[in-house]
């Protein structure tokens, strides 16, 4: 058993909950199980290895909310770190990682944030040289963690410009789809032309606990709306996922069979079969299944998900082999590993399929921003770019579907437990402020050649969805400025 240990100034600054969603990992990223817990002014954070890693803080900044922010690499050692001082060193080096990086490889990197990165490093000697005075390091340090923050954000959007200019001025144009899940109910006339002109793919949800709410009566009314909307508007049709596994996405007879893998198996694929066979030729992409890494429905273990999968998979295929499959992983960062005892990470179950070669066309991340459980913390574009990095060495496409919240407070309409993450005095969360996340992140991820589907996976506040206001559609039916943000970016980018 390991400890790390902390003094903390400013216990302000902690994301709320914080206790349940600090934790340890090592240079790969991949949270170890961890506790954290206060003893006195202490913090200290519990785990099974002694190992040498960085410890990763939901933190509250002045003018961007919450963010997940760690230490660089730290040892065990019988002395408290200054959690602080710790946080602004890693803040720090992951900004001039990269800049290292990239001069490197031939990105310019503006004067203008070597000039801040050349000060936050002076005024991080002074920090980090008088921690004797504690309150005086602290205070130091957490303006080199806001500093460090807005240069990774300016950073990230030089990195942006850069490498799509250089893609447009290219012979080929962009491949890539900008896409939206269309929920639970088929598109209004209003809403359909909000639409239009903005995306060129539309995810339709293939629902086992929609189609087959009653066992053996299986309903194709909504599904086929929305199927021939897509036709009608000439948008491709990725349809799926065909097997959402969290506690949400079987129907509620299905439970009568925990328990009976072979039984609990055999009823899923019967509703993968009848799906493809009825939408097969009309279906640009199928996502086989979703959220299959961190949830259990029905007491599966991860082997036995596994299995699901692959067979999921192999269905598909036999009956529609020329219609590309993947498979959605939500949580890529994997911070679900901290709390809960598995043997495989996002990232491993989805190179255990590619390995199988089972004929996995490509691999989706699902990432729901600004949620707590069941999402992520908000993290700065840096740590996007690392994300996409790591998963880009499957050598398969990415799609990455992406979901953050326009508004706080209660949500009736959403069917999961996850919350908006609010940080206290920091930047309210608001359609303004989803907007922006949407104007940094998207064009970022387009910029990834490995990226050929960017997916917003939520429509419609008005209509029952997964986490609370993270829709393109007001509840009133006015479309939100992060529709118009959407437009902007494919008219910019893939037209």
């Amino acid at each position: 058993m390991g400890q790390m240990r902390f003094s903390v100034q400013n216990r302000a600054r902690l994301g709320r909950n914080a206790l349940e969603r600090i934790h340890v990992c090592g240079l790969d990223e991949i949270p170890w199980r961890s506790r954290a817990a206060w003893d006195g002014d202490l913090l200290v954070i519990h785990r099974d290895t002694n190992e040498s890693g960085r410890v990763v803080v939901p933190w509250c900044l002045t003018d961007r909310g919450e963010h997940a922010i760690s230490t660089a690499t730290l040892i065990e050692r019988q002395r408290p770190y200054l959690l602080e001082v710790e946080l602004a060193r890693g803040s720090l080096n992951e900004v001039r990682t990269h800049i290292a990086a990239w001069t490197l490889a031939g990105l310019m990197v503006p004067a203008k944030i070597e000039l801040q990165v050349s000060q936050a490093t002076q005024q991080f000697a002074d920090a980090a040289t008088s921690q004797d005075h504690a309150s005086h390091a602290a205070a130091l340090a957490t303006e080199i963690i806001e500093k460090a923050t807005e240069v990774a954000y300016q950073l990230a959007t030089s990195y942006t410009e850069q490498v799509l200019r250089a893609r447009r001025s290219a012979a080929y144009s962009f491949s890539t789809l900008l896409g939206i899940n269309l929920g639970s109910n088929p598109p209004t006339a209003t809403i359909a032309g909000h639409l239009a002109g903005t995306f060129s793919l539309a995810a339709v949800p293939f629902g086992w606990r929609t189609i087959e709410a009653v066992e053996g009566k299986r309903l194709w009314n909504e599904v086929d709306e929305k199927v021939h909307w897509c036709q009608r508007t000439g948008i491709k049709i990725s349809g799926g996922p065909l097997l959402n596994l969290d506690a949400k996405g079987v129907p509620d007879w299905m439970y009568l069979w925990e328990g009976d893998f072979d039984t609990l198996l055999s009823f899923m694929l019967d509703h993968v079969k009848a799906v493809v066979s009825r939408y097969r030729g009309r279906v640009h992409l199928w996502q086989a299944a979703s959220r299959c890494n961190a949830a259990s429905p029905l007491g599966l273990d991860e082997e036995q998900t596994l299995r699901i999968v692959v067979r999921t998979v192999e269905a598909i295929q036999e009956l529609d082999p020329r219609t590309p499959i993947l498979v959605l992983f939500d949580q890529p960062w994997s911070e679900y590993m901290a709390e809960h005892d598995y043997d495989l990470t996002s990232l491993h179950f989805a190179d255990a399929l590619i390995r199988a070669n089972i004929g996995l066309a490509g691999v989706g991340l699902e990432i729901n921003a600004g949620y707590w459980p069941g999402g992520t913390p908000h993290r700065n574009p840096l740590a996007y770019i690392r994300l996409i990095d790591h998963w880009s060495l499957l050598g398969v496409p990415l799609m990455v579907s992406l979901t953050t919240p326009s508004a706080e407070g209660a949500d009736l309409l959403a069917n999961l437990d996850g919350q908006v993450l609010t940080a206290p005095g920091g930047l309210s969360v608001s359609s303004t402020s989803q907007q922006a996340w949407i104007e940094t992140m998207v064009p970022l991820l387009l910029a990834k050649n490995s990226i050929q589907v960017v997916l917003w996976n939520q429509l419609d506040d008005g209509a029952p969805h997964d986490f609370p206001h993270g829709g393109l559609i007001e509840t009133s039916g006015e479309p939100k400025s992060s529709l118009l943000a959407l437009r902007t970016i494919r008219q910019r980018y893939l037209m």
